[in-house]
């Protein structure tokens, strides 16, 4: 599998904000391709190459898989958080498994919606959950707006949002105040390191938490 890499150039013909892509060739070579670990390594932020990789998602079928596998390991790793209370309730588990083979293909469209708006029912039966029905609803919409809108803020702006969101949802069942803080700052530098995962060399989804058991 051919690891994903940029140019300077190919990432000026996106438009980025002058502000950040002058910072950014500023870390960066000028004249070869670089990878996200590369790019990460040489300074690059997570916005920096969540941006870039939303992009190039655009016109580039595999970068657009990849990154339905990360927002699909990001709400795979607050699935605890929700079947903590509803443990019975397989629907937004069968929804990540869904996303995860809607993006090699072994799924169609219509399987994923049926799971997506499985899930969504889910998020709305659990209304008290206001964090993780967020993070669902980001994380869903996100690879769908970039795929069919072909809106490449939008996209990126909606891929970034599901990854605060589901951040925020595991910092909150952590700890409050400061170390709520301190908790969605560790999940977000997870996210940041699982995106570059997914943007190197044959990444596989995050295992599904365990089960957890239905007290009698």
């Amino acid at each position: 599998m051919t690891i994903p890499a940029f140019t300077l150039e190919a990432i000026a013909k996106h438009r980025p904000c002058n502000e950040d892509f002058g910072r950014v060739k500023s870390l960066l070579p000028k004249r070869r391709k670089i990878t996200a670990q590369q790019a990460g390594d040489a300074g690059c932020t997570f916005d920096d190459i969540l941006w870039v990789a939303s992009a190039f998602a655009l016109d580039n079928k595999d970068i657009e898989r990849r990154l339905q596998h990360w927002m699909a390991d990001c709400a795979t790793r607050v699935l605890h958080i929700y079947e903590r209370d509803y443990p019975s309730d397989d629907r937004v588990r069968n929804a990540i498994a869904a996303s995860h083979g809607y993006a090699n293909g072994e799924i169609d469209e219509d399987a994923w919606d049926a799971a997506r708006d499985a899930a969504r029912d889910a998020a709305r039966d659990a209304a008290r959950d206001a964090a993780w029905a967020a993070a669902w609803a980001a994380a869903r919409d996100a690879a769908r707006d970039a795929a069919r809108d072909a809106a490449r803020d939008a996209a990126r702006d909606a891929a970034r949002d599901a990854a605060w969101d589901a951040a925020w949802a595991a910092a909150w069942a952590a700890a409050r105040d400061a170390a709520r803080d301190a908790a969605r700052d560790a999940e977000e530098a997870w996210q940041f390191d699982r995106l570059i995962y997914w943007l190197g060399e044959n990444p596989e989804p995050l295992a599904m938490p365990e089960k957890q058991k239905v007290a009698a």
